[in-house]
């Protein structure tokens, strides 16, 4: 009887922990993030991507952006890898219209692996244009920094868990340097083949320190293919 009445008051205590938490927490949408992602090998150190997404917002029932990417990637060894890209986004607007999105990507990557876990280094600097021949302000860029930490664990030959986590920072705003906005991510892969494999995640995507920051509940989906 004691064990039972300690579990129920450890329970009891750890909701009123975590119910400030949760009563704070301004729930703004919840999304659906759908994506396919070709690469093709061109040797064993350099291979292209190219990806289609498309990000369903307001409940997931309007299409609120939509885009194509293509990178180069460089592998250096297991160890060191770098990459360049570049993003053009239709960004959905209050009055239905879409706003032409330019976005460049430079990309540094850091890969270890301990027995089963594997771990994962991401630097990105990125610079984005917005309207950038229909807006006066659109040929003033809003550049990035984004630093990405992800663990992914082998459980066996067909699915792989994975978390990450990610923080974004405004490095060019009017008043100074910014962390704007962070994004956690756990979802599990399964692999069809070695060239074929699919991922479905949950993402939090919240703004901080920003006047009437939002926060993002999303479903994401992305089918990866390599061609050989």
């Amino acid at each position: 009887m004691y064990f039972i009445m300690r579990n129920k008051l450890n329970f009891l205590l750890a909701i009123c922990l975590l119910l400030p938490f949760v009563l704070s927490a301004q729930v703004n949408d919840a999304g659906l993030w759908a994506s396919v992602s070709i690469e093709k090998k061109i040797n064993k150190s350099f291979s292209v991507n190219l990806s289609e997404e498309l990000r369903f917002f307001e409940n997931m029932t309007e299409l609120g952006s939509f885009f194509t990417e293509v990178s180069l990637d460089y592998k250096l060894n297991k160890t060191f890898g770098f990459s360049a890209g570049y993003r053009f986004t239709n960004k959905r607007n209050v009055d239905d219209s879409y706003s032409k999105r330019h976005r460049y990507l430079l990309n540094a990557t850091i890969k270890r692996k301990f027995n089963q876990l594997n771990a994962g280094l991401r630097l990105r600097y990125q610079s984005q244009n917005a309207d950038y021949y229909s807006d006066a302000e659109g040929q003033i860029p809003a550049n990035y920094f984004r630093t990405k930490l992800s663990f992914k664990y082998d459980l066996n030959k067909k699915y792989t868990p994975f978390i990450s986590g990610e923080t974004f920072v405004h490095t060019n705003r009017p008043d100074g340097i910014l962390l704007d906005n962070y994004r956690l991510e756990g979802g599990l892969e399964y692999e069809f083949s070695k060239v074929s494999s699919v991922q479905i995640s949950y993402i939090y995507n919240r703004e901080v320190q920003v006047n009437d920051p939002w926060t993002l509940y999303v479903i994401g989906v992305s089918w990866s293919y390599v061609l050989k």
